[in-house]
């Protein structure tokens, strides 16, 4: 069965009547999960966590009452919930413990919010000591985001969004690997002067239906700016295409798929030159594929 995208999940949801949102929540991954820019274990580096909960219902007690009451979450406890949470991965491992992944990190944070497992069913014992309950809260986006984890980028960055289940059924959810804002040159433009020079472009690298617990960003990256020094393309539209191509057919971080066939990932990528266009910050082209696309 194909996965769902973050979108698909976002379509079960419907359109939201009341979000609770923690952005940017600095935080530090001790040298038992993740991996540096480098793509080596054991590095301690900053981390900034992010959860956006979509409610079931509006706040009707809580706008009545002026008080946090059962049909919200208050902003502050999911802060320290969060905090909580990743603080296990501040620990020094020992030496017999294998390193974890960023995967393992946020399977920690949704588990201890919701007590379970994205795109699982209730965890036994969990349910009634758990921050965010499937009767209050609806949809849960949970981020994890490395700023110093990049090499010519503004970080990497892992989210699991996904429907709380109920009475301990399935419910859709879908993880999201991103490369955020790469700066590399390339020769890239239809005009007679910009055929002479590389130019910076800045590039956005999303792996939607992420299915691997193991890290690849390092490698991602790598393959990212290696597929786009190369390349001579004059349109950021064939430059994308050829570049989510590239990677659906190509990129194996962990040896090639056991059927042989290509990854089930939904590939977006974002395209911007800045200095293409003079009186506007950027034009942007984004392409959107996966394996049924090629």
């Amino acid at each position: 069965m194909t996965l769902p995208t973050a979108w698909d999940v976002k379509v079960a949801t419907g359109e939201p009547r009341a979000v609770i949102r923690v952005r940017n929540l600095n935080a530090t991954l001790g040298e038992t999960a993740g991996q540096d820019a480098w793509g080596r274990n054991g590095r301690v580096q900053p981390a900034l966590i992010a959860a956006e909960a979509v409610l079931t219902a509006p706040f009707t007690e809580a706008a009545v009452t002026d008080s946090v009451a059962n049909d919200t979450v208050h902003y502050g406890t999911l802060s320290k919930a969060l905090l909580k949470s990743i603080g296990r991965w501040e620990v020094t491992a020992s030496k017999e413990t294998a390193p974890g992944s960023l995967g393992d990190v946020l399977a920690g944070l949704w588990l201890d919010l919701t007590g379970q497992v994205a795109a699982g069913g209730q965890t036994t014992g969990l349910a009634s000591k758990v921050l965010l309950r499937a009767d209050v809260v609806r949809q849960l986006a949970v981020t994890v985001l490395l700023p110093k984890a990049s090499l010519v980028g503004e970080g990497v960055s892992l989210t699991t969004t996904g429907l709380l289940a109920q009475d301990g059924e399935a419910a859709p959810a879908s993880k999201t690997l991103r490369l955020h804002r790469l700066h590399v040159s390339t020769l890239v433009g239809v005009h007679p002067h910009e055929r002479t020079a590389k130019q910076a472009v800045v590039i956005d690298v999303a792996l939607d239906r992420y299915d691997d617990l193991r890290d690849s960003y390092a490698q991602l990256e790598s393959f990212v700016v290696q597929i786009v020094e190369a390349s001579s393309f004059e349109t950021l539209e064939a430059l994308g295409t050829h570049l989510a191509r590239k990677i659906l057919r190509e990129f194996r971080p962990h040896g090639p798929l056991p059927d042989d066939g290509l990854p089930s990932w939904y590939i977006h990528v974002a395209l911007e030159k800045p200095i293409a266009v003079p009186f506007a910050d950027a034009p942007v082209v984004e392409v959107r594929m996966a394996a049924e696309h090629l």
